[in-house]
């Protein structure tokens, strides 16, 4: 990366999970922050937790196309000023302009060069306000402060000893991580570098930052890049779901909010994983 260039937060939402790991990779190496979602409708998840700089989209994708993707982004608030850079193999004034009027900033054929890339990291980032420029993962001291924690047992106790029999929101996030923490070293013997837990309206985002395993990196790569990748994919999706009573259990507990729905996605290109759970409503704190 030049001297002149900035460090952007990049999601790459691309079917073809070979293209888009190796777009991944290459935007990496430009000391980029990345994450690679493989479809739509994660990547909506993904987005609100992730709130990228920058998005590279495919077009033609199954479940939700790229322009419908696009013009949902479009609708989020917090999205209203991420650049959005269409990717597509059907080339043509058509395919074109039905992304732009979607809401893309820009559109690029595949294969994309190296020099495009560099154009657009080039052009976005002098764009990004300073305070977007240094969001950084740092690694914490030791694998125990990773995370603001406050054992569920300690909040009961808080909890008990208010008129309001609730709890404020950064306990309610403290005891969740702490749960997520002990869920991690039961279930799968390891310790994220970093775990955070954002409480939005009646959404709640865990974001688990350098999560694999070493047997998972070693499985990843015994296989070929797409058999290993969808292995780590699905044993660690099996384990959630074994660990689903609890994971739902702990977040009502702590948000006094029973969970509709569990999403998760991980990126075996960067490590980060997203455990995304949908709330009956949005909790009432202290």
């Amino acid at each position: 990366m030049s001297a002149t260039q900035t460090s952007l937060r990049v999601l790459i939402v691309d079917d073809n999970r070979d293209g888009a790991d190796a777009l991944g990779l290459l935007l990496e190496e430009l000391e980029n922050q990345v994450h690679v979602t493989y479809g739509g409708i994660q990547a909506l998840d993904v987005a609100t937790a992730f709130r990228p700089d920058l998005m590279l989209v495919d077009l033609l994708m199954p479940g939700m196309d790229g322009c419908t993707l696009v013009s949902r982004f479009r609708q989020l608030p917090d999205l209203a000023k991420t650049k959005i850079v269409a990717i597509t193999g059907q080339k043509g004034d058509d395919h074109k302009a039905m992304a732009l009027k979607a809401g893309c900033d820009l559109v690029l054929f595949k294969p994309v060069t190296l020099a495009a890339v560099r154009m657009v990291l080039s052009n976005i980032g002098s764009t990004v306000p300073a305070t977007s420029q240094t969001i950084k993962f740092p690694p914490p001291a030791h694998p125990q402060s990773a995370a603001l924690r406050l054992p569920i047992g300690e909040a009961r106790k808080i909890r008990s000893e208010r008129s309001t029999k609730t709890l404020t929101q950064p306990e309610s996030e403290a005891a969740i991580c702490d749960g997520i923490i002990r869920f991690q070293d039961e279930y799968l013997g390891c310790r994220s570098e970093s775990i955070q837990s954002h409480l939005i309206k009646d959404m709640l985002i865990i974001r688990l930052q350098g999560v694999l395993t070493l047997a998972e990196r070693q499985l990843g790569r015994s296989q070929t890049p797409e058999k290993g990748r969808d292995l780590i994919k699905q044993s660690r999706k099996q384990l959630l779901e074994l660990a689903r009573p609890m994971l739902e259990s702990l977040v009502h507990e702590a948000s006094g909010v029973k969970v509709l729905s569990m999403h998760h996605d991980i990126s075996t290109v960067t490590g980060e994983e997203v455990i995304v759970f949908s709330l009956a409503e949005a909790p009432r704190f202290q």
